[in-house]
């Protein structure tokens, strides 16, 4: 049954669109979020500044635990050192249970739940990331991330 129940809620994130905004600037878009389950999270880069800076159409953000290949040369890799896919994770196991994840040896996270999931990535004593995202019906709405100023929002369906 959980299994079912899971199916059923990622189905819903492939067929929704997401923004994500880095210091307030658009970078990109998310339309497929299956790649969390091999720990990285694409996004096609949109914004024009954004892609001449980079010098590429992809950004990946992947953690730790990532064992794919980084040698496209039209993609930018970046290590996820605020906890964006670990968290997003918690968000798709639609766990309501407070949570403590160990990533690895003094580093943390701490998800709450209330009306909007908390989230806090403590590494050694200090704050990286902190921050909430919204769930509406089973489906990721927002993730806001305050320190870093990272947010993923959900793009309206016309």
């Amino acid at each position: 049954m959980k299994f079912i129940l899971t199916l059923l809620l990622l189905s819903n994130f492939v067929f929704a669109s997401y923004t994500i905004k880095y210091q307030g600037l658009e970078l990109g878009t998310i339309t497929n979020f299956d790649t969390l389950k091999d720990n990285y999270l694409e996004a096609n880069v949109t914004n024009k500044i954004a892609r001449f800076l980079l010098g590429k159409d992809k950004f990946v953000f992947y953690n730790e635990d990532y064992k794919g290949k980084k040698n496209d040369k039209k993609t930018k890799y970046k290590k996820d050192n605020y906890a964006i896919v670990y968290i997003l994770n918690k968000a798709f196991s639609n766990n309501t249970e407070d949570e403590r994840i160990e990533v690895k040896k003094d580093k943390f996270i701490d998800v709450k739940f209330d009306k909007n999931f908390k989230f806090i990535y403590n590494s050694r004593n200090r704050i990286k990331s902190k921050g909430y995202f919204e769930m509406k019906d089973g489906e990721l709405q927002s993730l806001i991330e305050n320190v870093n100023s990272i947010e993923i929002i959900k793009n309206d369906r016309i």
